[in-house]
């Protein structure tokens, strides 16, 4: 156990390494940011209010993204989501604690998330959705344009079609959205 959490602190701790890329990739407007076979793809819409986000990872599992924590996991606004059966899940969270996580409405805020298109492909799992760059909640970060956030990139196990098993990957890095 101690090894496992030595790892995590190490992964949500260190700068990542990858390749950030602005500009078109596919879509216009959308900005990239690929690493380890984890690729985010974000752009902010209708008004500078809204966040749209794009997320694939290797895996049949989960996959989610954390917006700028405290400390490894704890105070950070989480959206994880999964596709079973064809079927996309997606939930808020907020980081509870250094390794723990809760929906928001289990805490007493509001889901502030929109699945906009879930799928399962060769062994990839890709998730699209928006959240408000200031919802409201006290359990979702304060996001702005052009300003540079902590970012968590994490995925589950294949076949981890759930909000609660562990990651099989994790990384943080610093973007400019």
């Amino acid at each position: 156990m101690k090894v496992f959490l030595a790892m995590l602190a190490a992964a949500l701790l260190l700068p990542g390494c990858g390749n950030n890329t602005s500009g078109p990739s596919g879509n216009e407007g959308w900005k990239t940011y690929t690493t380890d076979n984890v690729t985010m793809q974000w752009m902010v819409e209708e008004d500078q209010t809204v966040l749209r986000v794009r997320l694939s990872a290797p895996t049949t599992g989960w996959v989610g993204v954390g917006f700028d924590p405290e400390v490894m996991m704890q105070g950070a606004n989480f959206i994880i989501g999964y596709v079973s059966d064809g079927n996309g899940q997606i939930r808020d969270d907020f980081g509870t604690g250094v390794i723990a996580h809760q929906a928001d409405t289990v805490l007493g805020g509001t889901s502030d998330v929109t699945l906009i298109a879930a799928s399962e492909a060769g062994g990839v799992t890709e998730l699209e959705f928006t959240i408000p760059m200031a919802s409201g909640d006290i359990y979702d970060t304060v996001l702005q344009e052009g300003a540079t956030h902590t970012i968590l990139l994490a995925y589950g196990p294949n076949g981890a079609d759930d909000f609660t098993t562990p990651h099989q990957y994790a990384k943080a890095v610093s973007l400019e959205l």
